[in-house]
């Protein structure tokens, strides 16, 4: 009888921490498909590292969550008279929709 109890305890923690692990996977997807199709069009993209999924807590009704997310695009700098390959190192927010497509983007100035 205990045993069932502890189950039915369990069984929602448990079934609530796999959705959320769910929604991040499918957020990383989608931005890294945001990133190479919207942000850096056919420029190379490496992902640094990414924060937890967040729910928000803007006024904006159709951002649910945010993810913070750090990630390197090597560009093509001219420099004398040489275009020599640079990697540059981005930190955006992106916030999701309710159905975790990127609704919107915001780039954070690191120094």
């Amino acid at each position: 009888m205990r045993s069932i109890a502890l189950v039915l305890l369990l069984f929602p923690t448990i079934a609530n921490s796999q959705f959320k692990r769910s929604a991040t996977e499918l957020g990383k997807e989608n931005i890294k498909e945001y990133v190479i199709q919207k942000l850096f069009k056919g420029l190379p993209y490496q992902a640094v590292s990414y924060g937890e999924l967040t729910d928000s807590k803007t006024n904006d009704r159709n951002a649910t969550c945010f993810i913070k997310h750090k990630f390197k695009v090597t560009e093509m700098q001219l420099q004398v008279n040489n275009k020599v390959p640079v990697q540059k190192e981005y930190t955006f927010v992106f916030y999701f929709d309710d159905k975790m497509k990127v609704y919107k983007a915001e780039n954070i100035f690191t120094q």
